[in-house]
């Protein structure tokens, strides 16, 4: 297994050839505007080679003497000659100028396709997940999932410009030095290229080490991010359990080794400068004793030069390997992403309004399950009239929810029919099936905004009117207005600036305001005291004269007035009628109320039962 990043990512690519050259074909079009990008890179590493040539040219002896010195032939006496010095230096100075701004250029248009390349890069992903079925988002966490298209396309959009740039000015410039270096001197070309290798090899075997370092480092870093997030988040339950000291043990154990990882990590990535700056420095003592047999002081100057130009493109592309493996890695989470199987389209044909739909549900021979090696649901059939309120009650794990997911296409089913006004559900766009059902979950979830924008989330154009009447029919009014700005109130994201029951309050104010054909309610008084939740249900119970309702709950007291109860256990209806009827029963049903009024069993009892 590859080492971890943050968030559990992979900091290196199990596929790199396949990832690599996928993201060079995303860069398909913009391969004119990288060819325009490598003329002028090209130009600016040869105007950094010609400067040294230049110099060399203008201090030599023959230029110097008869061009910059000038014997005056009557007194004897050297002049300087102004002109040709400015022209000289001026000349050095304009080709650093020039390679400086082809650089800037370049960099420029690296930059321009890199934001195009990250903005539409997070469109294609926030469509994707648009597409994507909701057992994705089951089987994985939010956090990764916003990671993608978030620190992974960054990733790769910052480390464009640094891998394009180096990569081309770091090639263009070693061609170039290589060729000066031989036209100029090719005995000290040869005595500078024989310290290639001994270069190469010693800065591999560091970087070899110093990688294997980085890796156990990020592995660290990620264990300790995840023993420091779980501590924040169960902060009361270690207090409560006095876990203190445990928990700051497991830390320090993590903390240890991440800071021994993370010392032998930037030792050795320390050395490698230093040892290439060692073999670099023999290579110009070895050129001062060769040069000083063979050349003048000007070729020699030139040279040195060349030397430390030469040494460059090694440190670039040695700076930019890791940089090309995170990259490479970030596009490989991302594909993996953009490639996942997406929801079944909707029919061509599928009716797209529901202004006509009525309400009547119909379970024909149902079979599904999440895993295929596990069987949730088998051959369930149930017939729901049109304004019934169907109540689903049942140990956790018995399929509630599972029901309301089918329902709602949230999942689609393995076999069967799920037919609603005579129509499978699969003929109705997805749009029109959900825009005809209020839902009230027991996840609470709101938006950082204001209380009246919230609830007009069920209903983008309630007027205030609306707003405040579905507030006072969930009794959510009261609090509202005992909050600062009152409906103009800012909430923080996910609601966190008030209670889980006044959350909860305002997601039952949103769904009324959407004034739904059918209602699901999953447990929608869950996070309310008995009061209230007495108040509520009154409320519900006109808001769902007329209409279809799924009610699942575990209070049973709150379903007592459904028209019918399904009762159900490991995925199959064992038990079916009203409240009297089911305790008439003394079977499944009577057991689970049994056990929340008179105390006698416990739910892993009925479970078993």
């Amino acid at each position: 297994m590859p080492p971890r990043g943050k968030m559990g990512q992979a900091i290196r690519p199990q596929h790199f050839k396949k990832s690599f050259k996928r993201l060079l074909g995303d860069f398909k079009p913009q391969y004119p505007l990288f060819i325009i990008v490598a003329i002028f890179l090209i130009a600016s590493a040869i105007f950094t080679v010609i400067t040294p040539i230049v110099l060399r040219n203008t201090i030599s002896e023959d230029y110097l003497i008869g061009q910059i010195l000038i014997v005056n032939p009557q007194t004897g006496v050297l002049n300087i000659n102004w002109g040709n010095t400015f022209l000289a230096f001026g000349t050095m100075l304009a080709l650093y100028v020039a390679s400086a701004i082809f650089n800037w250029v370049a960099d420029f248009i690296i930059v321009t396709i890199a934001a195009k390349y990250a903005y539409n890069l997070r469109e294609r992903v926030r469509d994707k997940l648009d597409r994507l079925p909701l057992s994705y988002f089951d089987a994985h966490t939010y956090g990764t999932i916003l990671t993608r298209g978030t620190a992974d396309v960054d990733t790769i959009s910052q480390s464009l410009r640094q891998i394009i740039n180096q990569l081309i000015y770091s090639i263009s410039l070693f061609i170039a030095v290589v060729v000066a270096m031989l036209v100029s001197s090719w005995q000290l070309a040869l005595i500078s290229f024989a310290i290639l290798p001994v270069t190469i090899l010693v800065t591999v075997i560091i970087a070899i080490k110093a990688q294997k370092q980085f890796a156990k480092y990020r592995l660290k870093l990620s264990q300790l991010e995840g023993v420091a997030e779980e501590n924040f988040s169960g902060y009361k339950v270690i207090k409560l359990f006095n876990m203190e000291e445990e928990t700051k043990k497991d830390f320090e154990i993590v903390n240890k080794e991440l800071t021994k990882a993370d010392r032998w990590s930037q030792f050795l990535s320390s050395l490698i400068f230093p040892s290439m700056r060692f073999i670099s420095n023999l290579g110009f003592v070895f050129v001062c004793v060769v040069g000083g047999l063979l050349d003048d002081i000007a070729n020699m100057v030139a040279f040195f030069l060349f030397l430390n130009l030469f040494q460059q493109p090694f440190q670039n592309i040695g700076q930019i390997s890791s940089t090309i493996q995170s990259t490479v890695a970030a596009g490989e989470r991302i594909y993996d992403l953009l490639d996942q199987e997406e929801e079944k389209p909707d029919l061509e044909d599928a009716i797209d309004s529901e202004d006509n739909i009525q309400g009547e549900m119909v379970l024909k021979d149902v079979a599904f399950s999440y895993n295929k090696d596990k069987p949730l649901i088998e051959d369930l059939n149930l017939t729901v009239h049109p304004g019934d309120s169907v109540a689903i009650v049942g140990p956790t794990g018995a399929g509630k929810t599972t029901i309301v997911n089918l329902l709602m296409r949230f999942y689609e089913i393995d076999k069967g029919e799920i037919i609603l006004d005579g129509v499978d559900t699969r003929h109705y766009t997805r749009k029109a099936l959900r825009g005809a059902v209020g839902m009230v979950l027991q996840d609470t979830w709101l938006f950082e905004g204001t209380i009246r924008d919230n609830i007009r989330y069920g209903r983008q154009d309630a007027s205030d009117e609306e707003v405040i009447e579905a507030a006072k029919k969930a009794k959510a009014h009261h609090f509202i207005k005992t909050l600062p700005g009152g409906y103009d109130f800012m909430l923080n994201e996910d609601g966190t600036n008030i209670s889980q029951g006044q959350r909860q309050l305002l997601t039952i104010a949103r769904a009324m305001v959407s004034k739904p054909k059918m209602l699901i309610l999953d447990e929608a008084t869950s996070s309310v005291d008995t009061r209230t939740e007495v108040e509520i249900q009154e409320v519900m119970n006109k808001m769902m004269e007329g209409r279809t309702s799924f009610i699942i709950a575990h209070r049973l007291s709150t379903i007592k007035g459904a028209k019918m109860i399904l009762v159900m256990n490991k995925g199959k209806i064992i038990e079916k009628g009203n409240h009297k009827s089911l305790l008439a029963q003394n079977g499944f049903y009577a057991e689970l109320y049994n056990a929340q009024f008179s105390g006698r069993t416990n739910e892993e009892e009925v479970s078993d039962t």
